[in-house]
């Protein structure tokens, strides 16, 4: 009977409950991007991992920024925990389309100015991760492009239409310190790099900025090319860049941006989904460039 009994037990045991599978979104204004790959390392070390208890949810815009809000809210119908937004851009889509899930931003002006976060120590809502200083990057890529160029007197800054203008207006308060002339051009997409570096050419410039954006970022083996038809050396943001088709590289560690974020996104995952409705999900970590 004994025996009997320990059998029922057993049988009428409930089945062990399954593990939690967590959705992480990821939303770019470029198209498949390297964060990807090291969101999954950071995340795997913390013991989520994809076929386990993980998922992560993509959307891109391919440089169309138009199609973030309709992406944004993609994400928000997949029912996901937590969303990294890459961009400015994405993080306002992001904001829009959704109420409550906590993001973690990589974005490349003030997030303070831009009215994101109330400060970088005390966030105050559902918003944290990083904010690299993309501004004061193209001002120093410009210097940097003048002392290898000293006999230049103008060069180009290439941006994209969606630029901001205070952005812009960085790089050209800047061009006049340095005493120098600076011709812009911003464009909608690859198609118009060709003839964007031709009018730069034509009007004089010794050199080009290509700006800290998604978009341009993605495409360095194209404006490499299309810049040196032209007989135009660039420099970039990423090092990246430079082995891709620019002549310079110099910006942040995006490795480290990288990891950084996918800690972010762990912590979350973790701890600190209850507290998003108290506005305690951390600091913003502003990324200086060494």
């Amino acid at each position: 009977m004994r025996a009997l009994v320990v059998v029922l037990l057993l049988a009428l045991a409930p089945q062990a409950a399954a593990e939690k599978v967590y959705r992480v979104g990821l939303l770019s204004n470029g198209r498949m991007t390297t964060w990807r790959g090291e969101l999954l390392g950071i995340l795997h070390q913390h013991g989520f991992a994809v076929g386990r208890n993980l998922e992560i949810v993509e959307r891109y815009s391919d440089g169309h920024v138009d199609r973030l809000p309709s992406l944004a809210r993609e994400l928000d119908a997949a029912g996901v925990d937590a969303i990294v937004a890459l961009s400015q851009e994405s993080v306002r889509a992001v904001l829009a389309a959704t109420k409550t899930t906590p993001i973690v931003m990589v974005v490349g002006e003030d997030p303070v100015a831009a009215g994101i976060v109330a400060s970088l120590a005390r966030p105050g809502g559902r918003v944290t991760g990083m904010a690299f200083q993309t501004f004061e990057g193209d001002v120093k890529r410009l210097q940097l492009l003048t002392e290898a160029i000293p006999s230049g007197r103008c060069f180009g800054y290439l941006g994209m239409s969606f630029e901001s203008a205070r952005k812009v207006e960085a790089i050209t308060r800047a061009a006049d310190r340095l005493g120098i002339t600076l011709t812009t051009q911003l464009v909608e997409g690859p198609a118009q790099y060709g003839t964007a570096f031709a009018a730069m050419r034509t009007n004089g410039a010794a050199g080009v900025v290509i700006g800290a954006n998604q978009p341009l970022s993605q495409n360095s083996a194209q404006l490499g090319a299309a810049a040196a038809a032209e007989g135009l050396p660039t420099i970039c943001e990423w090092e990246f860049m430079a082995r891709d088709g620019c002549v310079f590289g110099f910006g942040h560690d995006l490795t480290y941006g990288q990891r950084r974020t996918g800690e972010y996104v762990a912590r979350i995952l973790k701890w600190a989904v209850p507290s998003v409705a108290r506005g305690a999900l951390g600091s913003v970590e502003a990324h200086r460039q060494s």
